[in-house]
C-alpha cells in the first residue's frame, strides 16, 4: 500500500501508532527504515497521542506546583492550578507543624504522599477533601534503633484495593549496619516488616518515580564505584507482590555522548522512561534527550526517542504537560513551561530556591485519611 500512497500520508498514518510498533514496522522496507528512522519524523511522532500528547479534557485532573519560598528558608511554598489552562493561581505556604525539609515522593488517584528527610516523617495528603497533611504514625523501630539514612516510595496495590507506603531504612545499633524494609498499609492503618533483601546502591539523592503499582528509584549495582556507568540500575518495588526487582540502563555506551549529566526515571503514558540533560558545556551547548524502556525490564528495548536542542539559561526538565510541552526550572529558579520543537517559553508565575521546584500530577478523589486508617 506504501507503494500507491504519498509520502505525507504515511507519515500521518505512522504517526498515529506506538513506539514500539514504529521500531518494529523498520524492517518492511528500507524506505520505512530511512522514515522511521528519521528524527525529525520521531518528533513529529512524540508529540502525538503515541507517547507524549496527553488528552485531559478531565476536569478533575489537576497540577500542584511545589517549591522552598526563596524569601523564607525553610518554608514550602504551592499553587494548585487546573492541568488544561494552568490558569494563575497564588503562591501560599503549606499547612505543615514545623519548617521540614520535604521531598515530593509521589502523588496516586488524588493522594499526595510527602516526607520530611530532615525528621523522617511521612505524610499523606489529599488536596480535595483537606487542608491538613497527615502524618503517619511512627514503627516500633524508631524506639530500638538509630536510623542514618532511608528512601521512601508511594504507590497503589490493585490486587488489594490498597495504598501502601514503602521506606527502606539503614539502620545502626551498637556496631552493626543492616537494611530494614517496612510497608505501611492506610487500609491498616499500620506499619510492618518485610523479609527482603534490599537492592545495593540506591543513591541518597535519587530520583523517583511511580509508574502503575510499581515505584522506582535510581542506583549502582555495585555502591563501592558507582561511578562506573556500566553499573547503573533502576531499582523497582512492585506494591502488589510486595518484591523487587532491578532493571539495567542500555548497553555499555549509553551515556558516552553526554558527559556529565543529570538523568531522572519517569513515567510516560504508560512506559518507563528516562531524561538525560548533560550539565558539561552548558555555555555551548543544552540537549535534552529522551529515552523510553519500550518493554517493561528489558534492557534491549530501550530507544532514544528524541534529542532536543534546548536554551543554555534552563536547568532542568520537571515534567510533560498535554501537547509535547515541558515544565522547566530556568537560571532565576522560575518555573517555565517550553514548547520542545517550536523553541518557545512562557513564564509560570511560580519561584522557588535552587532545584526545589517540582511539578505534580494528580486527579482529585474522595479518599479521606483519618490517622492513617481509612479505607480507600
Amino acid at each position: 500500500m506504501a507503494t500507491y500512497l504519498p509520502e505525507e500520508v504515511v507519515v500521518k498514518i505512522l504517526s498515529r501508532l506506538p513506539p514500539k510498533s514504529l521500531i518494529r514496522f523498520k524492517c518492511v522496507s528500507k524506505s520505512w527504515q530511512a522514515l522511521i528512522g528519521n528524527p525529525d519524523f520521531l518528533s513529529k511522532n512524540l508529540l502525538n497521542d503515541s507517547i507524549i500528547t496527553q488528552n485531559s479534557n478531565d476536569p478533575l485532573r489537576h497540577i500542584i506546583f511545589f517549591a522552598l519560598d526563596p524569601k523564607t528558608p525553610g518554608k514550602l511554598v504551592h499553587s494548585f492550578r487546573s492541568y488544561d489552562f494552568l490558569h494563575c493561581a497564588p503562591q501560599t505556604p503549606l499547612n505543615l507543624p514545623t519548617e521540614p525539609r520535604f521531598d515530593i515522593v509521589a502523588s496516586c488517584n488524588g493522594l499526595l504522599c510527602l516526607w520530611d528527610y530532615a525528621r523522617n516523617d511521612i505524610y499523606l495528603w489529599n488536596p480535595a477533601t483537606s487542608s491538613e497533611l497527615k502524618a503517619l504514625p511512627a514503627s516500633s523501630s524508631y524506639g530500638r534503633l538509630r536510623v542514618s539514612m532511608f528512601h521512601v516510595g508511594f504507590g497503589f496495590d490493585s490486587v488489594s484495593n490498597d495504598y501502601k507506603v514503602i521506606r527502606i531504612l539503614m539502620v545502626e545499633d551498637e556496631d552493626e549496619t543492616w537494611d530494614e524494609v517496612e510497608i505501611y498499609s492506610l487500609r491498616c492503618g499500620s506499619w510492618r516488616q518485610l523479609d527482603l533483601g534490599v537492592p545495593l546502591g540506591i543513591y541518597e539523592d535519587s530520583r523517583s518515580a511511580a509508574l502503575d503499582g510499581v515505584f522506582l528509584w535510581y542506583g549502582n549495582d555495585d555502591y563501592e564505584d558507582h561511578v562506573n556507568d556500566d553499573d547503573e540500575i533502576i531499582v523497582a518495588f512492585d506494591f502488589s507482590n510486595e518484591e523487587f526487582r532491578t532493571m539495567l540502563f542500555p548497553d555499555a555506551g549509553f551515556f558516552c555522548d553526554y558527559g556529565e549529566c543529570t538523568r531522572t526515571v519517569t513515567g510516560l503514558k504508560g512506559s518507563l522512561a528516562m531524561l538525560v540533560f548533560p550539565s558539561e558545556d552548558r555555555k555551548k551547548k543544552m540537549y535534552l534527550d529522551i529515552w523510553v524502556m519500550l518493554e517493561f525490564g528489558v534492557r534491549e528495548s530501550w530507544t532514544r526517542l528524541l534529542s532536543i536542542k534546548l536554551p543554555v539559561h534552563l536547568e532542568r526538565p520537571l515534567g510533560f504537560w498535554k501537547n509535547g510541552e515541558l515544565f522547566m526550572e530556568n537560571r532565576k529558579r522560575q518555573l517555565v513551561l517550553c514548547d520542545l520543537l517550536a523553541q518557545k517559553e512562557a513564564k509560570l508565575g511560580f519561584k522557588g530556591s535552587w532545584e526545589t521546584l517540582e511539578v505534580v500530577e494528580l486527579r482529585l478523589s474522595s479518599v479521606v485519611i483519618n490517622g492513617g486508617r481509612d479505607n480507600p
